[in-house]
């Protein structure tokens, strides 16, 4: 499934995100914005580059639905929750 980027002043589509094979829950941009996080029933924690749209990472560890995703202040870990009722910090 798709994660879209929008330009909020112009309401113009700049960016799709493909990867997930389920619908997508979460998704927000690391505290620098060149990244977004999102997390999806597929169980999988994706991280893209918002410049080139490319996935940078998947996080395998969920075994149920990612409800939550984002990344730490200072944008080097990355936090989610998931319906296994795990929440999972990764580097």
């Amino acid at each position: 499934m798709l994660v879209k980027i929008w330009d909020v002043a112009t309401g113009q589509e700049l960016r799709t995100l493909v990867g997930h094979s389920d619908l997508v829950l979460t998704a927000s941009f690391s505290p620098d914005g060149t990244r977004v996080v999102s997390g999806a029933y597929d169980m999988l924690v994706k991280i893209w580059d918002v410049a080139t749209g490319q996935e940078l990472r998947t996080l395998v560890g969920h075994s149920d639905l990612v409800l939550t995703a984002s990344f730490s202040p200072d944008g080097t870990r990355v936090v989610s929750g998931a319906y296994d009722m795990l929440v999972k910090i990764w580097d």
